[in-house]
């Protein structure tokens, strides 16, 4: 399979999932512009290190299991906006507040967001018993299966919001047919705009900007970094394709 062949040569149809992807990254629901994680004023309160210890485990779990790197940014979407917006019930304001300063806690509710997301991302799902097994046993089937109704009723059982690679791969499908390039450029960009979001979602800053923020600029850094008349000139289709493009500019909250 070529690389392009990831991409869609249905203009119509990316275009419209594009925009309903940015309308629902721009709801309060599917939002989480709350830095949970900045100035602590408790010295015992959760780092951004420890998010992204947590982070890289769950990369492990998938690498193993050959399921997609973007079931651990959806996981760690449903754990930020967890722990970023208002609790909509006593269990989920008391986990919230315990998984800031308890790493234990934060732990289990990775956890129990990365079974979730295998579930609803993955071809195959795991069992509760095997998930408790891989994680080698430090959390019982219960607290795993507990903390993941507390997750998904915290969440209002909203478990699909667009991820950085996706609004990526939509604006890369729309750029194809005005870009002509090698099948290999087309796989480096690809490539490198897929490991830049893999790179976001270890960084605790980027849990705060919107998916298509983070697409836009790990395209706009692949662009840059290359110095090849192709990938300039896709960098001025690109440009263009912007500024017709309203919905993707739309100033940031």
């Amino acid at each position: 399979m070529t690389p392009t062949e990831n991409l869609s040569r249905n203009a119509e149809a990316v275009a419209d999932s594009l925009a309903a992807m940015i309308k629902k990254e721009l709801t309060t629901k599917y939002s989480c512009f709350d830095a949970y994680l900045l100035n602590p004023s408790d010295p015992n309160m959760i780092t951004a290190d420890d998010r992204m210890k947590l982070v890289d485990w769950c990369y492990g779990i998938v690498d193993h299991c050959n399921f997609s790197r973007e079931t651990v940014a959806s996981a760690m979407e449903m754990v930020d906006r967890f722990l970023g917006m208002p609790s909509n019930s006593v269990d989920a304001a008391r986990v919230s507040d315990e998984a800031l300063v308890d790493q234990s806690k934060f732990q289990l509710l990775t956890i129990a967001a990365l079974y979730t997301s295998i579930k609803i991302n993955e071809k195959v799902a795991i069992s509760s018993d095997v998930f408790a097994e891989m994680c080698s046993h430090i959390y019982t089937v219960e607290e795993i299966e507990g903390m993941e109704r507390i997750l998904l009723i915290g969440l209002s059982w909203r478990c699909h919001a667009p991820t950085a690679h996706q609004v990526g791969m939509s604006i890369l499908s729309l750029l194809l047919p005005y870009v002509d390039m090698p099948e290999a450029t087309w796989g480096f960009l690809m490539d490198e705009m897929k490991y830049l979001t893999e790179l976001a979602v270890r960084d605790y800053y980027f849990s705060t900007q919107r998916a298509s923020t983070i697409a836009l600029a790990a395209i706009f850094n692949v662009i840059s970094d290359t110095s090849s008349k192709e990938l300039r000139e896709l960098l001025g289709s690109f440009l263009s394709a912007m500024w017709n493009a309203s919905t993707l500019i739309t100033p940031i909250r």
